[in-house]
């Protein structure tokens, strides 16, 4: 029969994962490192309707194992959790927790009413973690989002969670954990987590977050939260945003550069006519209100420009034509 030891723990910079897969006397241990928080921010963020299809095909695949036991319908499925699995390393423990239930059911030939209600619970997956998505969010945006207001941080989370009661607005629920504290792969020893679903990774990795009081910002250029550390002013994350393989911070940068860039040659063209027009005033071609009224419109062709809205060649033609 197959069985199965998942445990995994948080050091000052990492999560450590370490798994154990036995069958048939044969067992084989595997061991990962992931930057923390990365695995809790890269799953709020994650596209599910990406993987609608997948979800469909394993929730009719596990509902077809447990009724047949054909093991062409199981290694269909197995390579389904696989795929999962290395989309993300939550659904590792998916795969391996769906992975002994067919063994059992292998073994003692019956489909258990808890194999039939897993099954289902399959099938209600993508929308349960969609509201965990929407959730965690919530809590990292009102408690975590450097850019809030400045408290306490358990001042935020009694705030968030008392006005969201008072609103009816649905949180994250924190649950109890099974921990303990020991030697993990002889690598770390500290408060160990063996988890018996996703929700308890989820739940462990927020709550580590709100312990350690973790900064979060929303990244201007993808749109993403991740993790301040260092400089408090960092405006662009790590992330690989392109197919070159060029991450957040990198675009920015470059994106900033280029702005600044547009920004002196506007500047200059808009400094160049302002002087024009102002020695206008002196020799009476225009009053001052007329000179003023200009200024301010300029002004906010020159904004507009500045920001995109408009091309540099547009605000040229303009303030030749004002």
């Amino acid at each position: 029969m197959f069985t199965y030891e998942f445990k995994t723990c948080i050091t000052k910079e990492k999560e450590l994962y370490y798994f154990i897969e036995c069958e048939s006397g044969n067992q084989q241990m595997r061991f990962r490192e992931i930057e923390f928080p990365d695995s809790l921010l890269s799953f709020l963020h994650w596209d599910i309707e990406f993987m609608m299809q997948e979800f469909r095909q394993l929730a009719d695949g596990t509902r077809q194992v447990i009724e047949t036991g054909a093991p062409a319908a199981w290694d269909d499925t197995y390579d389904l959790l696989q795929r999962l699995a290395n989309y993300h390393i939550y659904f590792e423990l998916l795969r391996l927790d769906w992975e002994h239930r067919f063994s059992h059911m292998r073994v003692t030939g019956l489909a258990s009413f808890e194999n039939t209600a897993f099954a289902s619970w399959l099938e209600e997956l993508p929308e349960r973690l969609t509201v965990i998505q929407r959730q965690g969010l919530s809590l990292i945006k009102n408690v975590l989002d450097t850019d809030s207001p400045k408290k306490p941080v358990d001042m935020k989370m009694t705030d968030y969670y008392l006005t969201a009661e008072q609103s009816g607005e649905e949180v994250f629920k924190f649950k109890p954990q099974r921990t303990s504290f020991e030697l993990l792969h002889q690598k770390t020893f500290g408060e160990i987590l063996s988890p018996d679903t996703m929700y308890d990774l989820i739940d462990y990795h927020l709550r580590e977050c709100v312990r350690r009081e973790i900064r979060m910002r929303v990244c201007k250029n993808c749109g993403k939260y991740f993790a301040v550390t260092g400089h408090g002013g960092t405006e662009y994350c790590s992330r690989a945003f392109d197919s070159k393989g060029r991450t957040c911070k990198e675009i920015g940068a470059v994106t900033q550069w280029a702005k600044s860039k547009r920004g002196d040659v506007v500047f200059k063209e808009y400094r160049r006519e302002y002087k024009r027009r102002f020695a206008w005033i002196k020799s009476g071609r225009i009053d001052s209100e007329e000179f003023y009224a200009w200024s301010e419109e300029a002004r906010e062709k020159k904004a507009e420009c500045e920001a995109g809205k408009i091309s540099f060649e547009e605000f040229s033609e303009w303030l030749s034509n004002s």
